[in-house]
């Protein structure tokens, strides 16, 4: 066992000296059945001489190991570039490692519950602590005195878990790119599938021999999938009728294959279900229409919200404040110089005629377009001096 193993190195097992995963690894590799009473053995010799577990070492080790995979093949996700390039820094899991990683996994937080334990936890709410986050443990120690080699288990579970997570990463990618363009962002679905990887770690049994592999991508895809339901409608659907929309979805597309469009009754009677659950569920197929959505597609055209009626607005006849605008306009006007007030008039068409533009206006002064251009700058300016707005005033909104 793990003295035999320090009796080979020559180092003694004490506090000063931590333990390496290799180490780890040959202790526990023994027979499934023997597994438990293995890693129990292991657990009374690190916890009498309080001796740390090398992490750190481990990773620097799995860093280095990423040279051999520099040129892994990701799944090419478009959008995530940066994400992948990171992914590359990042050793993936073979086969042999997924499983070792899962008997450490298991083994460490065998240490944490027993230390937890002998600082008073109640074996329950220790055993079910370690599989959440620091947050869970801080509150089950609450009151409780905490030994430094307390806070060091719990720091070498968390490092432990994250390299966990770290090497399963690309695990994410295939099934981001499967449901990618369905209206969540890809990097908000690799997110979701990240965070599914910690519910697989915690649900995983390397005793069924089945790759760990195998077992994420089913969380990956149920995370992805529910973030899809959630959040690719405005209006948001249960899942439940979202996946009742899906099978009703392949029944209809089998009968279009077979050159039959199936009337909600068949539908019904394929799928097991009420002819009037099938039209419920039918009627919740709509989609949302953004009111700056141009009508017909066409470019310039008037927007939905710009074609709905203003039940607010008041009647032209009743909106024409009391006054002439004429009248008021012309006083305006005359305080400025007869040049100016020529521009202006033709440049915006005052008095009927039809508004003109710089070149044609410059053309009859003789001037530039740039210097009719600054003349009409300068007179606006002056008509937005307080006694002249207040002359306009009532005609503005």
């Amino acid at each position: 066992m793990i003295h035999r193993i320090f009796a080979k190195s020559k180092l003694p097992l004490s506090p000063g000296r931590a333990v390496t995963i290799p180490e780890i690894d040959a202790a526990l590799d023994v027979p499934t059945e023997r597994f438990l009473k293995a890693a129990e053995q292991i657990l009374s010799q690190l916890l009498r001489a309080e001796a740390d577990i090398d992490i750190r070492g481990y990773r620097e080790s799995r860093t280095v190991a990423v040279g051999e995979h520099a040129h892994q093949q990701l799944v090419d996700v478009r959008g995530v570039g940066f994400y992948q390039m990171d992914l590359r820094r990042l050793a993936p899991m073979d086969r042999e490692e997924e499983f070792r990683m899962a008997r450490r996994y298991e083994f460490f937080k065998m240490r944490l519950e027993r230390e937890l334990t002998r600082a008073g936890v109640a074996a329950e709410v220790a055993a079910k602590a370690v599989s959440k986050s620091r947050a869970e443990i801080d509150a089950a120690l609450k009151g409780r005195p905490r030994s430094c080699y307390l806070e060091r288990c719990v720091d070498q579970l968390e490092e432990l878990r994250n390299l966990y997570i770290e090497g399963a990463l690309h695990i994410v990618l295939g099934t981001v790119q499967r449901y990618r363009g369905l209206g969540v962002d890809s990097p908000d679905l690799i997110q979701e599938g990240n965070a599914s990887l910690f519910q697989a770690i915690e649900g995983f049994d390397w005793r069924r021999e089945v790759r760990f592999r195998t077992y994420a991508q089913y969380w990956v895809q149920q995370a992805v999938l529910k973030m899809l339901y959630n959040s690719s409608r405005t209006v948001r659907i249960p899942v439940w009728v979202q996946k009742i929309l899906g099978r009703v979805r392949r029944a209809q597309d089998e009968g279009r294959r077979a050159g039959h469009e199936p009337t909600h009754a068949e539908l019904a009677q394929k799928l097991g279900l009420p002819v009037e659950k099938i039209d419920w569920v039918l009627s919740t197929k709509r989609y949302a229409v953004s009111l700056d959505a141009e009508r017909g597609g066409e470019e310039g055209a008037l927007t939905l919200l710009q074609s709905l009626a203003d039940e607010d607005a008041v009647p032209v006849p009743e909106s024409v404040p009391v006054g002439d605008l004429r009248a008021s306009l012309e006083a305006v006007l005359s305080d400025l110089s007869e040049r100016e007030q020529q521009i202006l008039r033709r440049r915006f068409g005052l008095g009927g005629s039809e508004p003109e533009t710089l070149g044609q206006i410059a053309m009859d002064f003789g001037i530039s377009a740039e210097r009719v251009r600054q003349l009409e700058s300068a007179a606006l300016g002056r008509l937005k001096k307080p006694s002249a707005k207040a002359r306009l005033a009532a005609f503005v909104e």
